[in-house]
């Protein structure tokens, strides 16, 4: 697999990159799907058909993770289509910027969060683990030397760990409801 990516599909597989109105070119971000005739998709939720037929756009069924494409087929992962970040009309990946921030000096682990600052208006969010408070105006120089500007981070919002579920996973709804002043 290419460096950053997850590789690329089984021989056979039957997938697609998916935005509203069906695949998306190469390199563009999009929900992953799985054609309903691909021999390892599921059947369908146990006893669940109308939550079944939601997954559904066409005879596509739809995953849930957003990822892009290359042109030769290798697909990077950006995250969960219910984590992605809107910033000024941009779909952003929580990962990506993550990706960038964790490399910041003394900090430990951090993820990033799109938060409610007043209503109508949020903002992207990253919260991070370090042995100290972290000057957020070299955080957010770090941030704008390093990712598009609508990616950045507006507010940094040191904690002492980051929520997560049994299976270790970051739960970006908790962060969500922290008040990152």
């Amino acid at each position: 697999a290419p460096q950053g990516t997850l590789g690329y599909p089984q021989q056979g597989r039957r997938l697609a990159v998916l935005g509203p109105d069906g695949p998306v070119p190469h390199d563009m971000p999009g929900v992953l799907g799985v054609a309903r005739r691909d021999p390892g998709l599921t059947l369908g939720y146990w006893n669940a058909p109308d939550e079944t037929a939601a997954r559904y756009q066409g005879d596509w069924f739809l995953t849930g993770d957003m990822v892009s494409m290359a042109a030769d087929g290798a697909i990077t992962y950006l995250g969960r289509d219910d984590d992605m970040m809107n910033a000024g009309g941009f779909r952003v990946s929580p990962i990506e910027v993550e990706r960038i921030m964790s490399s910041f000096p003394d900090l430990t682990e951090c993820a990033a969060a799109e938060v409610t600052v007043k209503e109508g208006t949020s903002v992207i969010a990253l919260f991070y683990t370090a042995a100290q408070d972290l000057d957020n105006k070299a955080l957010a120089e770090f941030a704008n030397q390093s990712l598009a500007r609508y990616k950045c981070p507006r507010l940094f919002q040191h904690i002492d760990t980051l929520p997560r579920n049994p299976n270790g996973k970051v739960q970006r709804k908790l962060l969500r409801s922290i008040s990152a002043g």
